[in-house]
């Protein structure tokens, strides 16, 4: 064929290539931002104990350290359109056992096993958006991914506002929204990923590249998970309706969103524990600001939950760039998901920690908990800024918003591109070799 018969066939575009791994995650978390809310709304309903409901928030969390450790297994064993399948189902037929009686010991271990199956669940279609996504496309997609599973869990917490929150209605949609999430990952026709594996550092390895990062992404854990899963008890006994109430976690959601790209933009530009000691001392400010004002002037709430989620939730991103400035490009992916596990871990301890203040001081001390443990964690950070200085602009990894999600995710992450991960197969998902950085 003559040269100037050659056609050039235009190069497919990323996103439709991940559109059904997207769709079905964000279907999956339609469903776990209305369990969130609704689960703690509910045992206070039942009249259940304050501690009880924070142990059941752990639950959720050990379940779901648990699968980010084992899943990888299951997936070499059978595949990931099995694995994402069989969790899918499980997802979906425990949460019909809420329905049975809200007692405390039974949605514990129902918890403990959706934890268990989330982990699974986007460890499956976080490895499989790393291997249909071109190294120049990954920022855009993890972009999008991010910004449209964020609307979805706030989507699920204000579905809440839709009908009276007793009666089987929402356990229901839950379920059917898990048993949906299957439709677009089952139809899919392209070939599943590689089989990953965790990478992950010791304490002291981590520890040693980025203390700030190491004791950050635990601090992180304490606090956002407590509010989270424990926000929708606080405004439960603040006497709020359960529409409030959801509108009051969602806009937490939508806080971060609207904060996380600035926040990010302006820590590419300077030492970015400047911006993590100043989000840190806002948390604080707004924490006891809530704490005190919540039975005074609840309409202050909405604003206040609204800039509390921006800068709280969007700190985590932060301090992973922190880590990944100072990490060797061979590392950035098991420091990343080591400080995944880092997070993991203060999630699991944070929400009892919260309810355990709770028990002393009232609805309050679940805010003025999170100030503590932000005063912590802003204090290490501004100290470790006297230990060593920052990382030169030029020589940075440019800030990527990575959402607290799965030991997979980070392999999507364009500034671990050329570090590519291990799987069974000996080699890298995806082309190892990247200008994005």
């Amino acid at each position: 064929m003559a040269a100037s018969d050659t056609v050039t066939r235009p190069l497919p575009n990323p996103f439709l290539a991940v559109a059904a791994v997207i769709f079905g995650a964000s279907i999956l978390q339609v469903a776990h931002g209305l369990l969130s809310t609704l689960l703690p709304l509910r045992m206070n309903a039942a009249q259940a104990t304050t501690v009880d409901i924070g142990l059941m928030a752990t639950a959720y969390s050990t379940g779901f350290i648990l699968g980010c450790l084992f899943v990888s297994r299951l997936i070499g064993a059978v595949g990931h359109i099995r694995v994402f399948a069989a969790f899918a189902a499980m997802a979906s037929a425990v949460t019909l056992a809420f329905t049975i009686a809200p007692e405390p010991a039974l949605w514990m271990a129902v918890r403990s096993m959706q934890g268990f199956a989330m982990a699974a669940l986007f460890t499956v279609a976080e490895s499989w958006l790393n291997e249909r996504t071109p190294s120049a496309e990954r920022g855009r997609v993890m972009a999008a991914y991010m910004v449209v599973t964020k609307l979805a869990f706030a989507g699920g917490q204000l579905s809440l506002m839709l009908s009276d929150i007793g009666g089987l209605l929402f356990f229901m949609a839950a379920s059917a929204a898990f048993s949906l999430s299957l439709i677009p990952v089952a139809m899919t026709r392209a070939p599943s990923p590689k089989v990953p594996k965790l990478k992950t550092l010791g304490l002291r390895q981590i520890y040693r590249v980025a203390p700030a990062a190491a004791v950050g992404c635990f601090a992180i854990g304490l606090m956002n998970a407590a509010v989270i899963n424990i926000g929708p008890l606080y405004g439960a006994r603040q006497a709020l309706s359960p529409s409030n109430i959801a509108a009051l976690m969602a806009a937490m959601q939508i806080g971060s969103l609207l904060l996380q790209w600035p926040l990010g933009w302006i820590s590419d530009r300077v030492d970015r524990r400047v911006i993590i000691v100043t989000a840190g001392a806002m948390v604080v400010v707004l924490s006891l600001a809530i704490a005190i004002l919540g039975t005074r002037w609840p309409q202050a709430l909405y604003v206040l939950f609204c800039l509390w989620g921006g800068f709280s939730l969007s700190i985590y991103a932060v301090f992973i760039a922190h880590a990944n400035d100072f990490a060797g490009q061979d590392e950035r992916v098991a420091v990343t998901s080591t400080l995944l596990l880092a997070w993991a871990v203060g999630s699991v301890i944070g929400p009892t920690a919260a309810t355990l203040t709770m028990n002393t001081v009232g609805p309050a001390g679940l805010f003025y908990y999170v100030a503590a443990v932000a005063t912590a964690m802003t204090g290490f950070v501004a100290y470790r800024m006297t230990r060593r200085p920052a990382r030169p602009v030029d020589e940075r990894a440019r800030f990527v918003n990575v959402p607290a999600s799965s030991p997979q995710l980070p392999t999507l992450d364009p500034r671990t591109a050329r570090s590519g991960m291990t799987t069974d197969e000996g080699g890298s998902p995806g082309d190892e070799r990247s200008d994005v950085d």
